[in-house]
């Protein structure tokens, strides 16, 4: 009965959460909406395949530097972000410690991917969503939204959820200002750490975890080794088809066995990335110079050998 009640409670929070914030939705866009012809600052938009080393990069910048980003406190409020901005932006103190668990982090100041924030401007399923495909009148409101939270922090605003991999283009086109730095790592690094992630999840290799490209059905039916190989390749290519059209000079890459290694010198580049696309970021506070980026998941011996089989095939074809 008690287990019930709880359930009921949950049900009855969350649509009183989605209800709320709905009304909220309708507060911020007036404020962004028509004020700036262009955004004083551009945002930066952190991309890549899960499981890339994306939430560490995300952890980093926002603690180095003095930017606005969606903290969990400003999710809880995701329909308006910039209120919370303007009330308490400055007053945040991003946490030091670079802890997370599949991009989610403890602490109201903690780094968030804020899901529910970018659902108000794109669909859920699929989670693809070419230029063709996306709501006009939506990507109008997300340009509303972000100039509000720009304005409200009056400094660049730093985003990463890995699902705006999938929507590159609609993205670049509502914020032409836009950056993007995207995060790749070792491909079977990458693979073993999206396995490991599927089984801790979902509590199966065998499971999907996480952002579906295009190509998803497909993906679904093979093995799981090739699975997230596949994943990690066809979202990489997506990223780099998607770079060609919106323009090479409004990306920046970043590996991350590099960032670990030395944090200072990805940063600097970071810094000068941005700086020539006429953004600067300023400094807020000093971060570790190095990570350790050689632990590993463990995987079954059997499934660490098709593995690193099936990535030794691919070296091999020239893929």
């Amino acid at each position: 009965m008690a287990t019930k009640a709880a359930t009921a409670r949950r049900i009855v929070w969350g649509r009183t959460r989605r209800g709320f914030n709905r009304a909220l939705d309708r507060l911020e866009v007036p404020m962004g909406h028509g004020r700036v012809a262009t955004l004083p600052h551009a945002p930066i938009l952190i991309v890549g395949a899960p499981r890339c080393g994306s939430t560490l990069l995300y952890q980093l910048l926002i603690r180095r530097f003095d930017v606005t980003y969606l903290s969990n406190l400003h999710c809880a409020l995701f329909g308006a972000p910039s209120l919370i901005e303007l009330l308490v932006g400055r007053r945040l103190e991003p946490p030091a410690d670079y802890e997370s668990l599949h991009g989610r982090t403890r602490g109201w100041a903690g780094a968030s991917e804020c899901g529910p924030y970018w659902y108000r401007f794109f669909r859920k399923q699929p989670q693809y969503v070419p230029l063709g495909e996306a709501d006009r009148s939506k990507l109008e409101r997300l340009r509303a939204s972000c100039a509000a939270l720009t304005l409200a922090g009056d400094r660049p605003v730093v985003f990463k959820n890995l699902l705006c991999s999938l929507r590159l283009r609609p993205i670049a086109d509502a914020l032409p200002e836009a950056l993007f730095v995207v995060v790749r790592r070792e491909l079977a690094d990458h693979a073993r750490s999206l396995l490991a992630a599927r089984k801790r999840a979902r509590g199966s290799h065998a499971e999907w975890f996480s952002a579906e490209p295009p190509e998803i059905d497909e993906l679904r039916a093979l093995p799981p080794h090739e699975a997230v190989v596949e994943q990690i390749r066809c979202i990489e290519a997506l990223i780099e088809r998607d770079r060609r059209a919106v323009g090479r000079d409004r990306f920046h890459d970043v590996r991350y066995e590099d960032l670990c290694a030395d944090v200072a010198s990805q940063l600097a580049a970071i810094v000068a990335f941005t700086r020539d696309q006429g953004t600067l970021l300023s400094p807020r506070a000093d971060v570790p110079a190095s990570f350790n980026a050689a632990s590993r998941p463990a995987l079954d011996a059997h499934l660490e050998g098709q593995l690193q089989a099936y990535v030794a095939r691919l070296r091999a074809d020239g893929d």
